[in-house]
C-alpha cells in the first residue's frame, strides 16, 4: 500500500484542516521565530522550500507576521505558541509539528533560554538525518548525546554570534550554508 505526504494546511488556523497537499523538502522548527535571527532563518528556510513551525512564547502577532511572510512568497508554514522551558510545551509543538507535516528534520534554537529541553525532544522526534542547529549559543548538546545522535545521521551545529548581536547578515549566512550543506546529505 502506497503512503501518500500528508496535507499541510494552507493557513496556520487551520492545523488539522486539510489543504492541497504541498511538496516541501524538510520540516523545520525554528524556536525563537519570531524575532530576531530566528525570524530571518525562519524566512530563509521558508523561501528555500522548508515547511517551517514558527515557535514564539509572547508575540503572536510578529509571529502571524513571519507566517504571513512565508506564505506570501508560496512557503508553507505555521506559528506554535510554546514555552521552550517547559517539557510538555515542547513535547506538544513536535506534536503539533508533525500532525501537521508529518515529522521534523531540523531543529533550530534560536530562543534565548530552553536549550535543553529542546535538544531532548529533538533527539527523540528528529528523523534520521536530520539537524539540530544552536544559534543561541547559551547550551551546548552533550557529548554523549551528539555520539549518540551522529549514529543515526542527525549533525549538531553550533553558531556562535560572537560580539555581534545575533541576526547579522553574516550569522544568517553561516547557518543557511550548513542547512544546505545537511539537504545534500544522504540519510543514513
Amino acid at each position: 500500500m502506497r503512503t501518500e505526504r500528508p496535507r499541510i494546511p494552507a493557513r496556520p488556523a487551520a492545523i488539522g484542516t486539510p489543504s492541497e497537499a504541498t511538496s516541501t523538502d524538510a520540516v523545520a522548527i525554528v524556536t525563537g521565530g519570531s524575532g530576531g535571527a530566528g525570524r530571518e532563518l525562519a524566512c530563509r528556510l521558508g523561501s528555500r522550500g522548508a515547511a517551517v513551525v514558527v515557535v514564539y512564547l509572547r508575540d503572536q502577532r510578529e509571529a502571524d507576521a513571519v507566517v504571513e511572510g512565508i506564505l506570501a512568497a508560496n512557503g508553507t508554514a505555521l506559528t506554535v505558541r510554546a514555552d521552550v522551558t517547559d517539557e510538555l510545551d515542547v513535547e506538544r509543538l513536535f506534536d503539533e509539528a508533525a500532525a501537521a507535516f508529518g515529522g521534523v528534520d531540523v531543529v533550530v534554537h534560536a530562543a534565548n533560554r530552553g536549550s535543553s529541553v529542546v535538544y531532548r525532544h529533538a533527539a527523540r522526534r528528529l528523523r534520521d538525518g536530520g539537524a539540530i542547529v544552536s544559534v543561541c549559543g547559551a547550551e551546548t548538546v552533550a557529548p554523549a548525546l551528539a555520539r549518540k545522535l551522529d549514529a543515526r545521521g542527525i549533525t549538531v551545529n553550533g553558531l556562535a554570534p560572537g560580539l555581534e548581536p545575533p541576526g547579522r547578515d553574516h550569522d544568517v549566512a553561516d547557518l543557511v550554508a550548513l542547512l544546505d550543506r545537511w539537504r545534500r546529505r544522504p540519510a543514513p
